[in-house]
C-alpha cells in the first residue's frame, strides 16, 4: 500500500518590509590625533662602505664554514670507509673454524710442530695436535697416530678418543735413536680419513764431541785475552767461561758446518781456569777445561832519583820515580811497588806499599836529614799479581 504523500506546505510570502540600505560616512581623524600618532622616521639606510664590509665578512665566514665542513665530511667519510674496509678484510681473512693447513683435507687432524726442531734427548714424547671443530664432542670418533718407517710403512703407536675440545694429547710414545716420523688420521664410526702432515722427532742421547786445540793446558800468555779454538759437532753451542775474569768471562758461539770454533776470552794476571762446554741441539753436554797463566815475561823497571846528590846539612826531599813495563814493552799497571833508601849515617828507609798507575809509574818522596857524607843507593822492587818480580837500583851521594 502506497504511503500517502503529506500535504504540501507553502512558504510564507516574503515580508513586505525590505532591508533599508544606509550610507556610512567615515569622518577624517582630527588633526590632533594625526599629530599624536605620526609614524616614526628612520635613517635613510646603511652607508655603502659599511654594507660592503658586512657582506664581505659574512661571505668569508660562509666560505670558511664550507671548507671546514667539507674537510670534516671528507675525514668522516674516510674513517667510515677505512673501518668498513678493515672489517671486510678481517672477515675475509679469518679462516673457518675447521680450516686445515694448505693441501690438507678439512676432516684431517693436525699434529703440532715439535719444539727445538724436533731434537730431544728424552726417550719418550707425548704428541699433541687438534681435530676439526666439526667433530668436537662427537661420539665414536678417534685419532690414530702412526709411526712411519723409512720405507713408508706405518705402525700404530697411539689412539686417542675425540673429546670436548679440538685439542688432544697422546700418551707417552717411545722413540728410537735417530729420526722418528709420525702421522695421524681421524677415524669415524664408518671410515678412516686421510693421514695428517708428518712431524719428525730426532732422539739424540750421545754427547757432542769436543776438543780444544789452542791454547795448550798450562801454557803462559802475556796478553789480556786469549783465543780458545777447537772442534765440536756442527750446530752445537760452545761456551767459554773464565770465572777469574771480570763478569765471569762468558762467551759463546754456535759451531758452523765445518765443526770449528774460535772464541776470545779475557785473562787476568796469574792463573786462569777456563771451562769449555759444548751443548748439542738435543741438550746433551760435553765439557773440557784448561789452565792458562797470564805472565808478564821479562819485566823491566827504570828507577830515577831527584836529586841524586844532596848535602848532609839540612833536610832534603828525595823524589824516587819508577816506570815498569811488561814483556811486550807496554806499561805495567797495577803492580806492587816497594822503595828502599840507604845512605850513610841513617837506617834503611822503606816506603809504604805502592801501586803503579795506568802508565806503569809510581813516585815516592822522602825527607833525608842527618846523613853522613858518602855514597848511597835507592832500590825498588816491582811485583806482579802472579808472583813475578823485577828490581832496579840507582846511586845516591851525600856531600
Amino acid at each position: 500500500m502506497r504511503e500517502r504523500r503529506g500535504a504540501h506546505v507553502r512558504p510564507l510570502p516574503p515580508s513586505g518590509e525590505r532591508l533599508r540600505s544606509h550610507q556610512i560616512k567615515a569622518s577624517a581623524p582630527s588633526r590632533e590625533l594625526v599629530r599624536r600618532y605620526r609614524p616614526v622616521r628612520t635613517n635613510k639606510g646603511v652607508p655603502p662602505p659599511l654594507g660592503v664590509g658586512v657582506i664581505g665578512v659574512f661571505l668569508v665566514l660562509g666560505i670558511a664554514m664550507l671548507i671546514v665542513g667539507g674537510n670534516i665530511l671528507v675525514s668522516v667519510v674516510g674513517q667510515v670507509a677505512h673501518a668498513f674496509d678493515s672489517a671486510i678484510s678481517q672477515v675475509s681473512s679469518m679462516p673457518p673454524a675447521t680450516m686445515a693447513p694448505s693441501g690438507v683435507a678439512l676432516d684431517t687432524p693436525v699434529l703440532d710442530t715439535p719444539d727445538n726442531g724436533g731434537y730431544t734427548n728424552q726417550a719418550t714424547v707425548a704428541l699433541s695436535g687438534s681435530v676439526p671443530a666439526a667433530v668436537v664432542g662427537e661420539t665414536g670418533y678417534q685419532v690414530k697416530v702412526y709411526a712411519v718407517a723409512s720405507d713408508g710403512t706405518k705402525s700404530q703407536v697411539a689412539e686417542v678418543a675425540v673429546g670436548a675440545t679440538a685439542h688432544f694429547t697422546t700418551p707417552a710414545i717411545t722413540l728410537v735413536e735417530g729420526s722418528n716420523t709420525f702421522t695421524a688420521a681421524l677415524v669415524t664410526p664408518s671410515t678412516e680419513g686421510q693421514p695428517s702432515p708428518e712431524v719428525v722427532y730426532v732422539l739424540d742421547t750421545v754427547p757432542p764431541s769436543l776438543s780444544v786445540a789452542s791454547p795448550a793446558d798450562g801454557s803462559s800468555q802475556s796478553g789480556s785475552s786469549v783465543v780458545v779454538s777447537g772442534k765440536s759437532d756442527p750446530g752445537s753451542t760452545v761456551t767459554i767461561r773464565n770465572r777469574q775474569a771480570p763478569g765471569g768471562g762468558l762467551s759463546s758461539k754456535v759451531v758452523g758446518a765445518d765443526g770449528g770454533f774460535a772464541i776470545t776470552v779475557a785473562l787476568v794476571a796469574g792463573s786462569n781456569s777456563i771451562q769449555v762446554t759444548a751443548t748439542d741441539q738435543a741438550g746433551n753436554v760435553s765439557t773440557d777445561s784448561l789452565t792458562v797463566k797470564r805472565a808478564y815475561g821479562q819485566l823491566a823497571a827504570y828507577l830515577s832519583a831527584s836529586p841524586a846528590r844532596f848535602g848532609a846539612i839540612g833536610p832534603t826531599t828525595l823524589k824516587l820515580t819508577v816506570h815498569a813495563t811488561s814483556a811486550n814493552g807496554g806499561p805495567l799497571a797495577g803492580a806492587s811497588v816497594s822503595f828502599t833508601v840507604g845512605v850513610y849515617g841513617l837506617a834503611m828507609i822503606v816506603s809504604p806499599p805502592l801501586t803503579t798507575d795506568q802508565t806503569g809509574t809510581t813516585t815516592w818522596k822522602v825527607n833525608i836529614s842527618g846523613a853522613t857524607p858518602g855514597p848511597g843507593t835507592a832500590t825498588v822492587v816491582v811485583s806482579t799479581s802472579d808472583g813475578s818480580q823485577v828490581l832496579a837500583t840507582t846511586n845516591l851521594t851525600t856531600t
